[in-house]
């Protein structure tokens, strides 16, 4: 079974206070309205461990190479698709909600602004994968839309191919979520369904003091397929 897994994408070192510096409006915006894109040295620990339990048929894609160019580009030969990033929520347009993957201040012309945002993946991305893990923050929400249903990044996967995602319901930890994710995708990799390995793997970090809080485990779930 093949996987494909981004983390620890690089990021400028901006702020509100000097979004000017970045050449991409849509990333402008984000920063404008408060996006803190820090970044995130456990996921790149969290990427790892994950495909060393796939070793011989996994693909990382790490620090710059976590691009949007090669998340749009996975096609439907991978069954297991991994995203440790920032996840970026816009409650008043849900289409414009992202994954945001590897960030240049300037991108050149034509280039992609790091942005893998629900519209892009409605519109490019086609997959036949077993399970896309969206192990961002708040990348489970979205917007409630007539006839549609909540509208943001989980649909959009859905849409792309995904008979299976995990996202998350809140802002979520760099450590604990990368402590979750490595044994929920043990508890995988040993045979059990993908609802039983994530409880599997709540239940672990509820079990230790230092994760017992919800916020470390419990903002993950399994929505789609649940074998």
């Amino acid at each position: 079974m093949r996987l494909a897994a981004f983390g620890d994408p690089q990021y400028p070192s901006v702020s509100p206070d000097n979004a000017d510096r970045v050449s991409d409006p849509a990333v402008r915006s984000v920063v404008r309205g408060g996006a803190t894109l820090q970044p995130l040295p456990f996921a790149r620990t969290e990427v790892e461990g994950i495909a060393r339990l796939y070793r011989g048929s996994s693909q990382t894609f790490l620090g710059s190479e976590a691009t949007e160019g090669r998340a749009k580009s996975i096609g439907r030969d991978v069954r297991v698709i991994h995203f440790a990033t920032h996840g970026l929520v816009d409650e008043r347009f849900p289409l414009e909600s992202a994954l945001a993957l590897t960030i240049r201040e300037s991108p050149k012309e034509g280039e992609d602004n790091g942005l893998l945002q629900a519209w892009e993946i409605f519109e490019s991305v086609r997959l036949d994968a077993d399970l896309v893990t969206l192990s961002a923050c708040e990348t489970g929400l979205g917007k409630e839309m007539g006839g549609e249903g909540l509208v943001g990044l989980t649909r959009a996967f859905q849409y792309a191919g995904a008979r299976t995602v995990v996202p998350s319901l809140w802002s979520v930890g760099d450590e604990s979520t990368a402590q979750l994710m490595k044994t929920f995708y043990e508890r995988l990799r040993a045979g059990v369904s993908k609802d039983e390995a994530l409880r599997e793997a709540q239940l672990t970090l509820l079990g230790d003091p230092r994760t017992a809080n919800p916020f470390h485990w419990a903002a993950f779930e399994v929505i789609g397929d649940w074998k």
